[in-house]
């Protein structure tokens, strides 16, 4: 099966940032109101090396090596010998444990204050600071103030909800006694108390920080907190208008509301979203030496790193059905030919699974499916039909995907699909707006 090649590539950055663990940062969903940080992949952090010490031909000598040879040949010779591309740095590990520039890495949801951790399209580094007791009745709170420094990859700012996402989950006061708590976090006592007149609601483009006051029993935070609700999306989309005259052939589907569905009472009533943890430790990774710096903005390869990947769920608009709700789930697995689940996923296979959960048998290839089921027009569509497309004009349909209604609120079609080896499952926003997929656009069926 023909698979679609990717519409983008990740532009990362080059270098410095941190991995900070301080705190149980619930990062908001679609539950929690005033939020919409949209992130697409899981927590993870990587010290980046050092710049490399001179190598080569154009580095210091590390041998000379005497080689004999007749007098008659040009006599005894000498072979310089050079070091290798990171060998001073890391020669005593046996090189690094993964490709430079990036030598070790961490997947998960816990990190270190003062590390900068990616979720993506941000990167993040939590610091916290203890100040001033305050009065409260016969009681005192710690003034805490929690810093939060940004990168957004994007060039749009990004909506963001203190008040929802940043709590601090333990505190430590007496000297080893922690106290924790579901969560302190912004109040309108605490902005009194730092002198705050309001809060930011948007993470710029590019690097930012900001500082944030919290109220907690008296002692050292230990534990901080940031929500981000999931989505699939690798760059945030700005809101445009509905879309105008159909213009695609066949006709683009009309997006029409969600329509509940005899089993509504299976979906699972859980925000997703993904938590990320910063605490008061020391990093140490194995055997590695202790990072000097907060943590690489490069792009690096996860298959190397400590810990397990963390999925990021994608929410189903309210009323979606189950089948929908299903494939969202897959978002960020992986894509192999001919798999059919649960944790891979070839673009066919994707639906098989999906509908096979609720008791629905389809054709097992995209050209079956798009052969065997009914087929209907763009003003018919709804969330949960098959998207079908002929991706290299081979004349007949090559790949399929799962139209989900509208994720972004731009008001067009939304598309789930296994895309490729290279991006796995994914979101495509406006699907019959863009210009890779509305060219290659088949058809919309449906097992209604």
């Amino acid at each position: 099966m023909t698979t679609p090649t990717p519409l983008t590539t990740r532009a990362r950055c080059a270098l410095a940032a941190a991995l900070a663990v301080l705190g149980f940062v619930l990062l908001a969903c679609s539950g929690m109101a005033g939020s919409n940080t949209i992130v697409s992949s899981g927590p993870r952090w990587a010290c980046p090396s050092p710049t490399p010490r001179p190598y080569g031909e154009e580095g210091p000598v590390k041998d000379v090596i005497r080689h004999t040879r007749p007098i008659t040949e040009g006599g005894d010779w000498e072979e310089k010998v050079y070091y290798e591309e990171w060998e001073q740095e890391y020669g005593s590990l046996g090189g690094p444990p993964f490709p430079s520039p990036t030598p070790y890495g961490m997947l998960g949801t816990s990190y270190a204050l003062g590390q900068r951790v990616e979720v993506w399209p941000f990167h993040l580094r939590v610091t916290v600071a203890a100040g001033p007791l305050m009065p409260a009745g016969a009681r005192q709170h710690q003034l805490q103030s929690v810093r939060l420094e940004w990168y957004n990859h994007t060039d749009q700012a990004i909506t963001v909800s203190y008040l929802n996402q940043l709590r601090i989950q333990g505190v430590k006061h007496d000297g080893s006694t922690v106290s924790t708590a579901e969560g302190w976090g912004i109040t309108a006592e605490s902005m009194r108390a730092a002198g705050m007149n309001d809060l930011p609601n948007e993470v710029p483009p590019g690097a930012s920080s900001v500082t944030l006051p919290i109220l907690t029993t008296p002692g050292d935070a230990q534990t901080v907190a940031v929500t981000f609700r999931s989505s699939g999306q690798e760059q945030r989309r700005p809101a445009t208008p509905l879309p105008g005259t159909p213009t695609a052939i066949p006709p683009t589907p009309t997006l029409i509301g969600a329509t509940p569905t005899p089993n509504a009472e299976l979906r699972d009533a859980s925000d997703p979203g993904v938590t990320v943890l910063w605490t008061n430790t020391v990093p140490r990774l194995g055997n590695t030496p202790l990072c000097d710096d907060a943590g690489a903005l490069t792009d690096w390869d996860s298959g190397d790193a400590w810990g397990e990947a963390v999925p990021v769920e994608v929410a189903a608009p309210p009323g979606a059905s189950r089948v929908v709700q299903l494939a969202l789930a897959q978002v960020g697995k992986h894509y192999v030919w001919g798999a059919t689940g649960p944790e891979t996923f070839d673009c066919s296979g994707l639906m098989v699974w999906s509908y096979s959960k609720i008791g629905i048998r389809v054709p097992r290839t995209s050209a079956e499916q798009h052969q065997g089921l009914r087929r209907i027009s763009g003003g018919e569509a709804q969330p949960g039909d098959f998207v079908f497309f002929d991706m290299v004009a081979l004349g007949h349909t090559t790949h399929v995907g799962m139209l989900v209604g509208d994720l972004n609120g731009d008001g067009r079609w939304d598309m789930v699909h296994a895309a490729s080896p290279e991006l796995g499952v994914r979101l495509v926003y406006d699907v019959f707006g863009s210009a890779y997929y509305s060219q290659r656009l088949r058809g919309v069926g449906t097992v209604r």
